[in-house]
């Protein structure tokens, strides 16, 4: 579905968008900057839990960047693309490319149409990156690596087929994805955040787990 936004001179801060989209300028003129994924650590992102829009954003601001602060926003600003859109235009934003959006007459209106390509799991990754925040950034830095070479062969599969020496129907979480799988993935997760807790609030979410995994039995 399209959105409408409607605003005055006013700037969105870097940031990125999980889909690939296309911003139409109906009224207004915008200018839009663009930088490519990699150029993230260069970026200075604020707090990921505290970004006002839901996303993450970057602390520099654009038009007057404080470089002392900020160094590395040079190398960014470098490989950044700049496109300023009047009533008419559009550009393609890709997923995952940050960009600042500078509204730069006292009333703007934009149109964005969004959509996402290929095959969607049945979790957030960035709900992923905390999750791998909270279990293996608090690592030593010897076992964070192995981790790190345990994402690259499993998730990122930068070797290829992780499970292509076994037999289809013995792959379990290396096999693809179904109801069974993902309510049993979705369960272990949850397990793990339980550990911590106090005997008594686990041993209610434990019942609510069990309650849950009869219901897809029998669904």
């Amino acid at each position: 579905m399209p959105r409408l936004w409607a605003g005055n001179a006013v700037t969105a801060a870097t940031h990125y968008d999980m889909s690939d989209g296309v911003a139409c300028v109906v009224a207004g003129r915008k200018r839009f900057t663009f930088f490519p994924p990699e150029q993230l650590p260069n970026l200075y992102i604020g707090p990921l839990d505290l970004a006002p829009g839901g996303l993450p954003t970057s602390m520099v601001r654009l038009a007057s960047p404080d470089l002392e602060r900020y160094p590395h926003f040079t190398e960014a600003l470098a490989a950044a693309e700049v496109a300023e859109l009047e009533p008419g235009d559009a550009v393609f934003i890709p997923n995952m490319w940050w960009h600042n959006v500078e509204s730069l007459d006292p009333v703007n209106l934009l149109v964005n149409y969004w959509w996402f390509e290929g095959t969607r799991g049945p979790a957030s990754p960035f709900a992923a990156l905390a999750l791998g925040l909270m279990a293996i950034t608090p690592l030593p830095a010897n076992r964070r690596e192995v981790w790190r070479r345990m994402l690259d062969h499993y998730v990122f599969q930068t070797e290829g087929d992780p499970a292509a020496h076994m037999p289809p129907d013995k792959r379990g979480m290396l096999g693809p994805m179904n109801p069974h799988l993902e309510s049993y993935m979705r369960t272990q997760i949850v397990r793990s955040l339980l550990r911590p807790l106090p005997p008594q609030q686990r041993e209610q979410v434990e019942r609510w787990l069990a309650v849950g995994a009869a219901t897809d039995t029998e669904a």
